[in-house]
């Protein structure tokens, strides 16, 4: 067995009540860092186009799934290159929502009188299932956040961070207190603090790796929790953005616990460990 792993499977086995409940606490303190970062690209945002609404120079082209992708191309251009029309954007079915197919054209006229001859030119178009006007219709893109949670979830994920990094030291500084004579024992034979410290901060790391998976655990218990609820939180229906946020997040949960472990392990520098006269 080397040194490292030696050395970190003593300090677990010398974690008690005190320093276990402050453990405990800090991972907890990191899981909330991490949910507040996961919740504020899961939930916190609207989806791109998503505009609560259609205004009165505005109308939502539901295109046939049938279309093919150079029909739709071909389709987009024609659009874009009217005198009339101002913007269009595309966005697949899925998108606006989970469970349908084809796509949308999200199109802006110059003028909301332009918007008559624009929408009835498209009525009489090939592959043009269904058209939305600017007539007050909601545009499906699932719940969001008020800026005011916004704002509470981007200060707990601050303070969690600050309280993570101060319990931890404390976490430590109860953890080594119980170790201290261990401790002078390898100083005074000369082990070097490249064998001592690495295993502080991999304590430290491991606190961070158990937050980052509760983080997973709790992404797709919520993911199941929606099921057939998806369209009310649209971006959970999303595999890939799922997938990248967890990993994220997982990343996040580790720096953060090695960074703890590093402000922790700055404890073996005070004079209680210091070698022995």
């Amino acid at each position: 067995m080397s040194t490292f792993f030696f050395l970190f499977r003593e300090l677990l086995g010398a974690i008690q009540a005190r320093s276990a409940a402050v453990f405990a606490t800090v991972i907890l303190l990191i899981f909330v860092c991490l949910a507040s970062f996961a919740t504020l690209l899961l939930v916190g945002g609207a989806a791109a186009g998503d505009t609560g609404g259609l205004g009165p120079d505005e109308i939502v082209v539901h295109l046939s799934p049938r279309l093919s992708a150079e029909a739709v191309d071909d389709l987009y251009a024609r659009i874009r290159m009217r005198s009339d029309v101002a913007a269009i954007a595309f966005r697949f079915a899925e998108e606006v929502r989970p469970g349908s197919t084809g796509g949308r054209f999200f199109v802006r006229a110059t003028t909301a009188d332009a918007l008559v001859n624009v929408r009835g030119e498209l009525e009489s178009t090939d592959g043009v299932t269904e058209i939305e006007s600017g007539d007050g219709a909601e545009i499906e893109g699932g719940f969001t956040l008020p800026p005011s949670a916004r704002l509470a979830l981007l200060l707990a994920l601050v303070l969690s961070v600050v309280a993570s990094l101060v319990l931890g030291r404390v976490g430590f500084r109860a953890l080594l207190g119980a170790f201290r004579v261990e401790i002078r024992i390898m100083r005074v034979s000369g082990t070097s603090e490249r064998t001592i410290v690495p295993p502080v901060v991999g304590l430290g790391t491991l606190i961070g790796l158990l937050a980052g998976l509760l983080l997973i655990a709790g992404i797709y218990l919520g993911q199941y929790a929606v099921g057939e609820g998806a369209t009310v939180v649209p971006k959970l229906a999303d595999g890939g953005l799922v997938l990248g946020v967890t990993f994220a997040g997982l990343i996040l949960g580790l720096l953060l616990g090695t960074f703890v472990g590093l402000f922790g392990a700055s404890v073996l520098a005070s004079r209680e460990f210091s070698p022995l006269p």
